[in-house]
């Protein structure tokens, strides 16, 4: 015979460290309770069996308020945009406070009345957008009459003016470009001759600003590495390629190859099809499986890693804040998240998503630049 008491809401509440009226609250919808307390009581029913715990997710489930989220990528990159997208979806469901859902478009037309439409059709579906893309007039007026309607946009990766108007969610894109003109003066085979840099497009902000912050660390500190004319690529890795075996080709003394956008892809594949591997430093900014390959391979040298799962967890943490803080804050609402530089001895290591909540609100500070 089994003389195992069966638990009650007195148990539930002992586990729970909190009052039995309040348990009897959650339970039965009485009055209104905070959702930390919500969950607490939940945890703490799971843990002991009791047995109406699944009511009781189902309530705090259906209390909880529901915002539906678009979110608007590039077409160009899919490695790194699919990892994106993963960490966005992750760290929706992982949200403890509300019932979240994402929708994903890309962009395939770079026309900018396409893409100041695919903006406007996702605000007329959803509570909130993020949103990767260059500036334009269309396109940023089209934003300012969204954000001015109340639906919340935040620009991912690149922003949209020069000086924040609007939240952000990316790196500092300044010190990118600043870290890679280090990288670059200090991990170069040579202490002189050219830099190849190929950017998506002079309209990305973000682009732009890590083409001014690498001219900008070499013109003060390494004025012997001559920064050539930066090539436009369209984030498109076909185009890097043929674009790095030109450099390569017209350039003797070239000395290091940087991409500020995507398509970083067509680097490796240029490097890699090779007989002879050049002396050059190498640096991309796609943290993939393609790239940790060529890495380990010694193909290139140095990743600067985005950070997605931060990337996604602060777009997440801000479009919720927007939700009920609607009005630009700059100080809150322009989140800087940490990069960080992938060598071929740390590939493969990064936090989980304990560690993602835990520095989501880390603000990239200038440091030594």
């Amino acid at each position: 015979m089994n003389n195992k008491k069966r638990p009650t809401i007195a148990t539930v509440a002992e586990r729970a460290g909190l009052s039995v009226a309040t348990v009897d609250r959650v339970l039965n919808a009485r009055a209104p309770v905070n959702p930390q307390t919500a969950e607490q009581v939940l945890q703490a029913a799971e843990a002991v069996g009791y047995f109406a715990a699944r009511l009781i997710g189902q309530r705090i489930q259906a209390r909880r308020p529901h915002y539906r989220f678009g979110i608007l990528l590039l077409g160009t990159a899919q490695a790194f945009y699919a990892n994106l997208a993963e960490a966005i979806n992750e760290a929706a469901r992982a949200w403890p406070d509300a019932n979240l859902s994402c929708h994903f478009e890309y962009i395939t037309d770079r026309t900018p009345a396409v893409i100041a439409g695919q903006i406007e059709q996702l605000a007329v579906k959803y509570d909130g957008l993020g949103v990767v893309s260059f500036a334009h007039t269309l396109i940023n007026q089209t934003i300012e009459q969204i954000r001015a309607a109340g639906v919340p946009v935040v620009a991912l990766l690149s922003d949209f003016h020069e000086t924040p108007k609007g939240p952000y969610v990316g790196l500092n894109n300044h010190e990118v470009g600043r870290t890679m003109g280090w990288l670059l003066a200090h991990f170069g085979p040579a202490r002189e001759g050219s830099i190849g840099v190929l950017m998506g497009g002079h309209r990305f902000v973000g682009h732009q600003a890590r083409v001014d912050g690498l001219r900008s660390y070499l013109t003060q500190h390494a004025p012997q590495l001559r920064m050539l004319e930066p090539l436009v690529n369209m984030d498109n890795s076909d185009i890097t390629e043929e674009a790095t075996l030109d450099l390569l080709a017209r350039h003797n003394d070239l000395r290091g190859l940087c991409v500020a956008g995507g398509g970083g892809d067509g680097i490796i594949k240029a490097l890699a099809q090779l007989p002879e591997r050049p002396e050059i430093c190498s640096i991309v900014l796609e943290s993939t499986p393609l790239s940790h390959q060529a890495l380990e391979q010694g193909v290139i040298s140095l990743v600067i890693d985005s950070q997605p799962f931060l990337i996604g967890t602060s777009l997440i943490r801000l479009l919720v804040e927007l939700q009920a803080a609607p009005v630009f804050d700059p100080q809150r609402h322009c989140v800087y998240v940490p990069l960080q530089i992938v060598t071929s001895e740390n590939v493969g290591e990064g936090g989980g998503m304990d560690d993602v909540f835990d520095s989501v609100c880390v603000k990239f500070t200038r440091g030594n630049f």
